[in-house]
């Protein structure tokens, strides 16, 4: 018995040791403005769409939860035990309270990306102004 919590033990390290190694951090300091402020963007709309999806699942949860208790006495005429979809309901409101970090995390990214914006990015921020002249005919 106690060779095989040695050997797990043994696997478990060498596993938490071999992807320790293998993760690279990633120097800010060698990357450009550009690099930054796509990363910065990819980041808050991959949290923001996320944060979306759990928040959206999450209420359909609280809902379906809410509506097999409702309709527990009216299928099978049981008025005693309307509490089947209550841990779905439960289940529902942790998820979309799951979702409030994701939305704050996009909100961070959000800021640093309007910071190296200002630090010399070359994106635009939602705002092209075109100059031109336009010609309309009507017929």
């Amino acid at each position: 018995m106690k060779t095989a919590k040695k050997l797990l033990i043994l696997i478990f390290y060498l596993g938490f040791v071999n992807s320790t190694l293998g993760q690279v951090l990633v120097d800010e300091k060698n990357q450009t403005p550009q690099e930054l402020y796509d990363f910065h963007i990819s980041k808050k709309k991959s949290n923001n769409t996320s944060a979306w999806i759990t928040l959206g699942g999450g209420v359909a949860m609280i809902i379906g939860g809410i509506g097999i208790n409702l309709s527990g006495g009216i299928i099978d005429n049981d008025t005693t035990n309307n509490n089947k979809g209550l841990w779905l309901s439960y289940l529902g409101g942790a998820t979309t309270l799951v979702s409030i970090p994701l939305f704050v995390s996009a909100g961070k990214h959000k800021k640093k990306a309007k910071i190296q914006l200002k630090n010399g990015a070359v994106g635009f921020e939602n705002e092209i102004n075109y100059l031109g002249v336009a010609i309309a005919f009507s017929f």
